[in-house]
């Protein structure tokens, strides 16, 4: 560490907690400050807002150490060098993020922050958030200069200790070469490779990222779609893809039943909605966008031609959560795919290995940590996260807690290695794309 910089996290969610941890494991002075004293409680339990893994461990180690701290006083921000803005931005049903939230953290702030204090941002906001920003600050503190940067995120649930130590590269968006170089430092000791742009080139590329990943999923089920017309199998086409050295083994190619959490969609929407504002079209990113909101629908539509009807029938769903590794129901596929058959008469039965019944509170489903009881009396069993846990059920004992016929459905054919077990077993297996 050649210059250690005292840095205030703003905002304490999943991506505070793993930035104020992670710049603290780099060597800088960290504090992290939420306005809602419940999460800064919590904080200084032990107990993290979203379970991470390793991240509890590193941020034990660094208030040991003394090199990070949790406050709910934004006085305590007076006189750091940096604020680092990470709320995550919140997301409504039709995925459009609020930044409500950014600019009144800002307005708070401002007081605070003595002249040449440094801003960066790292909250998923839409472009031209950050010119926006440094507006407001400009107003609010006429008397000091500020200098602003967008530095994106790439963090994944349940990997952000590998995403924020090991990234592939960082974006970092100024408007001038000195911050760049001041953001570079912070970061000295990751090895990795540093994109600098400009601040709206450095929102751009986050929405590009996530609208990409996006319309590979879209493109998949496309495919998926076709495959199940023809006598195609997806798993099969999805390989030649990947063993192609322009598409790649890591491409988004795996069909399922749409993406889900509000970070894809975010991006997707914020894209449509500047695109209205500048007159101009994106059919790709709106064709994107449709197919993945239609393919909810669709597993509620195959399920009623498997069982001749949904009126009355019980459906087990294995799986809740945003996705393996993480114990996030925020906007989970899950959830959205069950409240859409809870509309249609059809009684739920559910199962997660990181779940709890009071996470749930009353959704109007029954939820089982046992998956044999979850699946007694059940018509057909979704499979839906894709947890490891569920390869070393016992199908055998699952097969006879059924009702008969039994429909095993495997919205992303993480079983599908076991097709012909499962079928031996006496299932009636159903994959996607196959």
């Amino acid at each position: 560490m050649k210059h250690s910089r005292k840095i205030g996290i703003v905002g304490l969610w999943h991506l505070g907690e793993v930035y104020a941890a992670g710049l603290a494991g780099l060597g800088h002075t960290v504090i992290g400050y939420d306005p809602d004293p419940r999460v800064i409680e919590n904080l200084n339990k032990g107990i993290l807002p979203i379970a991470e893994p390793h991240i509890d461990e590193l941020i034990k180690k660094n208030v040991a150490d003394g090199r990070l701290s949790f406050t709910n006083a934004v006085a305590q921000l007076k006189g750091i060098d940096i604020i680092w803005i990470t709320f995550d931005t919140p997301v409504d049903e039709n995925d459009e993020p609020d930044t409500k939230i950014i600019f009144d953290i800002l307005k708070t702030c401002a007081p605070q922050l003595r002249k040449g204090t440094m801003i960066i941002v790292t909250s998923q906001v839409p472009v031209g958030t950050s010119y926006e920003l440094a507006t407001l600050i400009e107003t609010l503190r006429p008397d000091a200069h500020f200098d602003i940067a967008y530095v994106p995120e790439n963090l994944q649930l349940g990997q952000a200790h590998k995403s924020f130590f090991e990234p592939s590269r960082i974006v970092i968006g100024t408007e001038t070469k000195e911050a760049a170089e001041k953001i570079k430092e912070i970061f000295a000791d990751i090895k990795t490779e540093f994109l600098e742009m400009n601040l709206a080139s450095a929102e751009v590329s986050k929405h590009a990222l996530n609208a990409f990943l996006a319309t590979s999923i879209s493109f998949i089920h496309d495919i998926a779609d076709l495959c199940e017309r023809t006598g195609a199998d997806v798993t099969s086409v999805t390989k030649a893809l990947k063993s192609d050295p322009r598409i790649g083994p890591k491409a988004f190619l795996s069909a399922g039943i749409g993406f889900s959490g509000g970070t894809l969609g975010r991006d997707l929407s914020v894209l449509l909605k500047k695109s209205k504002e500048h007159g101009i079209k994106l059919p790709v990113i709106k064709a994107s966008l449709e197919k993945n909101r239609s393919r909810k629908l669709s597993v509620e539509d195959k399920l009623e031609k498997l069982l001749g009807g949904l009126h009355d029938k019980t459906v087990t769903i294995f799986g809740l959560t945003y996705k393996p590794g993480t114990p996030t129901l925020r906007r989970s596929l899950a959830l959205e795919i069950i409240n859409g058959l809870l509309k249609r008469n059809v009684r739920i039965k559910t199962h997660d290995p990181m779940t709890s019944r009071e996470e749930l509170k009353n959704e109007g489903f029954e939820f089982f940590k046992d998956p044999y009881e979850a699946a007694r009396g059940a018509h057909a069993l979704l499979i839906i996260t894709e947890w490891p846990e569920f390869l070393s059920l016992d199908f055998k004992k699952i097969l006879t807690v059924m009702k008969k016929p039994a429909i095993l459905y495997d919205t992303k054919n993480f079983l599908s290695s076991n097709e012909d077990e499962l079928k031996r077993t006496g299932f009636i297996y159903v994959g996607t794309g196959r």
